[in-house]
């Protein structure tokens, strides 16, 4: 399993380690900060996950003071998504010292960072691409691939419907939107695959890989900020993540702007573009 594979590299590889001061559930995404002030996130599910339940905030209570690593091992069984949310944030806060360019490139990768560096809309120019999740680049990328189909667990959330002179109609007009559960035929025609890193809060990233055989993968978002090995091992081609760099900046919006939180994402982070150096 990844997060397992992306555990065991942190209990191999981290020497110092810092306990859990401060856990944020915002209500798209979950912070954790370490008393070194390294920080991670992760995407959590979006029904009211701003004011979890009590028995949540009980288990994550009973985190702040502990070792990272003593924190990942008391849910290293959880399958329930926000406390998936939470350890996989803790995972990104741990991994700060791996996620820089010098130790990414001594492993055997390449990097860029900031938008400027990188384009994936680039990289699917003229192709058929199925996008997880309906993220912001799906205008982007639709405004240079053949085709984009978009599938999501509840497609009906992300429909607009448009009235004008010329009658109804609904929209995304940029790309289909699939249902996940339909969305196998879409893959096998696919030439890229785009794959968020949230597919690792619901459980169903390995599912979603096992299904992209010869096709070109990039997992990409916030959630997906540690040592990406677990993720090239199965076949990923590209990683487009963010390290937090503002920890305090970051952990301020996520308390005070609820899901408008992306908007701090650009001053309280840098964008990192991650490949394999073959």
């Amino acid at each position: 399993m990844i997060l397992d594979q992306a555990c065991l590299f942190l209990h191999r590889e981290l020497h110092e380690i810092s306990k859990i001061q401060e856990i944020v559930i915002n209500p798209n995404f979950t912070g954790v900060l370490l008393e070194n002030e390294d920080m991670g996130m992760a995407m959590n599910v979006r029904k009211g996950s701003g004011n979890p339940a009590e028995i949540f905030i009980q288990a994550i209570e009973a985190l702040i003071g502990l070792d990272g690593l003593t924190g990942l091992d008391r849910h290293s069984k959880t399958a329930d998504p926000l406390l998936l949310s939470v350890k996989v944030a803790l995972i990104n806060a741990l991994s700060k010292p791996f996620m820089t360019e010098e130790y990414l490139h001594a492993g055997g990768y390449i990097t860029a960072q900031g938008r400027d560096h990188y384009s994936i809309r680039e990289m699917v120019k003229h192709q058929t691409v199925v996008i997880v999740g309906f993220g912001g680049n799906v205008t982007k990328i639709a405004s240079r691939a053949a085709r984009v189909y978009v599938t999501e667990l509840e497609p009906e959330r992300f429909y607009s419907t448009v009235v004008n002179a010329k009658g109804r109609s609904k929209g995304p007009f940029c790309a289909d939107l699939i249902h996940a559960r339909e969305a196998e035929p879409y893959f096998r025609k696919a030439d890229s695959i785009i794959l968020t890193g949230s597919t690792l809060v619901t459980g169903t990233m390995e599912d979603i890989l096992g299904k992209c055989h010869g096709k070109r993968v990039i997992v990409y978002g916030m959630t997906a900020g540690f040592f990406p090995e677990p993720l090239f091992d199965r076949g990923v081609d590209a990683v487009a993540t963010t390290v937090v760099k503002d920890s305090f900046q970051m952990m301020e919006a996520l308390k005070n702007c609820g899901p408008m939180v992306e908007r701090f994402f650009s001053g309280a982070g840098q964008e990192l573009f991650i490949q394999k150096n073959k």
